[in-house]
């Protein structure tokens, strides 16, 4: 809950409103979409995470991801299944869980063996009004051909339920550098700019107990009526050589596409 203080005797370190709208601060609330019922495309399915489902998604992450092992304790709870009950939502305590949650997780399946060959998170920041698409996995059997393209277009429709029934006005994404797959379809195919790129973000498994920091490269998308509250170009203030930059990324982000 959002505890409102009296801070009319202070003022912010710049006044903004030139090139913006503002509006009344209060209690913000992101809720994920109500994805209970099961999503089809081809042989393929989608849907919420279940108890039942956490050792057999646990070792999903591991074989296929197993690059968050020793990484950020944000995200490595994927792989160890005593971690799930207190970070995501799970479809047994569904309309409490999309409430309270920080994590969503939906996982994909195949129709007729029912065996788990993806899994997507996603992470929300109430306050913030913002949903991110934290991580994502396949098995390595499915990541080409026809089938590929069955499962990403279920992906594409949970993003648009995110976009239309959470509440959030913000999306945001990261991107890992060891293939460009995941950067195509956040730029390309699902309407996501780009923000930059960040060498070193993470540390990543390299096998045995090695690791390396790896680059990843950040995405960010407005929902609604979102961006008329972003400040623009003539109101901030940007370090003279950022400049340059800020319009290479405008430039670039004209070739953003949506197409789920």
């Amino acid at each position: 809950m959002f505890e409102i203080i009296d801070m009319n005797n202070y003022k912010p370190y710049k006044k903004m409103g030139k090139t913006i709208i503002t509006r009344t601060i209060e209690n913000k609330k992101v809720v994920w979409p109500n994805f209970e019922e099961i999503n089809f495309n081809g042989n393929f399915k989608i849907r919420i995470i279940d108890k039942k489902d956490i050792f057999a998604v646990t070792q999903l992450w591991r074989e296929n991801y197993g690059e968050l092992y020793g990484s950020s304790s944000k995200y490595d709870w994927v792989l160890y299944p005593e971690r799930y009950d207190s970070n995501v939502a799970l479809r047994e305590s569904w309309e409490k869980d999309r409430l309270d949650k920080s994590f969503c997780m939906v996982i994909f399946e195949e129709k007729e063996s029912l065996k788990i060959i993806g899994a997507n998170v996603w992470f929300k920041d109430d306050r913030n009004l913002q949903i991110e698409s934290s991580l994502g996995t396949f098995h390595h059997e499915y990541r080409q051909g026809k089938n590929s393209m069955d499962i990403l277009s279920l992906a594409g429709d949970f993003i648009k339920k995110i976009e239309n029934e959470s509440g959030a006005e913000y999306l945001t994404a990261f991107c890992e550098t060891w293939h460009s797959i995941t950067q195509f379809l956040c730029f390309k195919r699902w309407g996501y700019k780009v923000a930059g790129i960040f060498p070193g973000q993470f540390t990543r498994w390299n096998g045995e107990q090695q690791e390396y920091r790896a680059c990843e490269v950040h995405f960010y998308k407005f929902i609604g009526d979102a961006e008329k509250y972003v400040t623009k170009i003539g109101e901030i203030k940007l370090f003279h050589e950022f400049n340059e930059l800020w319009n290479t990324l405008e430039n670039i982000n004209k070739s953003s596409t949506e197409r789920f």
